[in-house]
């Protein structure tokens, strides 16, 4: 085996190593993002939710200013019906 031969061997393990690294932090950075591509699919169904449930809780508190005007207002007639009743 001359030198010549021996330096390709060489390089060519070094190449061989570099590469196994790198095929190894591809395959990381791939898991990485595919979780990544998870979660942000996870936080918009949360978004989603969260917004749905804030239009329903203004539905409601709009709802019950509604009903609190409404008890008002038939309070009001029943006090002057209690009033002409006596």
């Amino acid at each position: 085996m001359n030198i010549e031969q021996l330096a390709l061997t060489v390089i060519s393990l070094l190449i061989s190593i570099i590469g196994y690294f790198i095929k190894q932090l591809f395959e990381k950075i791939q898991k990485h993002d595919n979780m990544i591509n998870q979660h942000t699919t996870s936080i918009k169904v949360i978004e989603t939710e969260h917004n749905t449930l804030n239009n329903r809780f203004d539905h409601l508190f709009t709802a019950i200013k509604e009903l609190s005007q409404e008890i008002k207002q038939l309070s009001k007639e029943l006090s002057k019906k209690k009033d002409i009743e006596k």
